[in-house]
């Protein structure tokens, strides 16, 4: 299974791809890949104008609606399918995983062109190009807090089974009402973009589980404050979330904590 999708990785990130294609797959095998120009071809872009928290201004866009390249690239009803997680990979290797029902909601702008800026405006800490493809959303609460992804150069959309694609991630055996499940769920939606447990996951941040626990060498209020404000404590990557409460930095937490005790794979 970790084969395949790593063989699916290595040949979407392929310079062959075409620098401005975006591909799509589901559970790792290839099932569309469009260039910009087939894209703009079967599906008109419209000029949309909205308030942009990466840029923390108002920008304007070439849209096109999200929900319609997924229907292009997977057919009718796609949303249904077993596969209800997208892995949204960027240029870089950054991939944001999110609920694929969200990619069916109105609001989603996958924006082909900075109506201002024929080059695309600079974007980010580190001031990079967010073409050819930049995920945004027009709606006032699709928003990061909420889940929602926004990767820039994106290259490649794969519908997956979460459990599938990230078994080690997974909190086997933690009830679904239980506070370890739902640290699991924000860990998800939040996190794993950037982090890892054992080795499946982000590559930008630290692996939180191997080859030891953060729990077993951070001090539990520690890990919550750093998680709450990072900005307090160090010059980092990694944003601050002041919209989580008492309540998601515990559950953030007995995750960690969960995860800790449960048997590793071999690396």
């Amino acid at each position: 299974m970790r084969t395949r999708f790593l063989l699916a990785a290595l040949i979407l990130a392929s310079p062959a791809a075409g620098e401005d294609s975006l591909t799509f797959t589901k559970s790792g095998k290839p099932v569309a890949r469009f260039t910009k120009d087939e894209l703009r071809a079967k599906l008109p872009a419209k000029k949309q104008t909205f308030f942009d928290p990466h840029y923390g201004k108002v920008k304007s866009y070439d849209c096109l609606p999200i929900k319609d390249v997924m229907r292009l690239a997977y057919g009718r009803g796609w949303e249904k399918s077993a596969q209800s997680e997208a892995v949204l990979t960027a240029a870089d290797g950054y991939a944001s995983v999110s609920s694929a029902a969200k990619l069916a909601e109105d609001g989603g702008c996958l924006a082909v062109a900075d109506a201002e800026f024929p080059d695309w405006e600079p974007v980010g800490r580190k001031k990079v190009n967010p073409g050819p493809y930049y995920l945004s959303w027009t709606g006032e609460r699709q928003s990061t807090e909420n889940a929602y992804p926004w990767p820039w150069q994106l290259v490649s959309i794969n519908l997956v089974r979460f459990e599938d694609r990230y078994p080690e991630v997974v909190p086997r055996g933690a009830a679904p009402d239980s506070p370890a499940h739902r640290g699991f769920l924000k860990f998800k939606a939040l996190c794993m973009r950037c982090h890892s447990i054992n080795q499946e996951g982000g590559k930008i941040g630290p692996d939180l589980n191997a080859p030891q626990s953060i729990t077993a060498y951070r001090p539990k209020e520690m890990i919550k404050a750093f998680i709450r404000q990072p900005s307090k404590f160090r010059y980092t990557e990694m944003p601050d979330h002041p919209q989580l409460t008492d309540e998601d930095l515990e559950n953030l937490y007995q995750y960690f904590l969960f995860k800790s005790k449960q048997p590793e794979k071999s690396f």
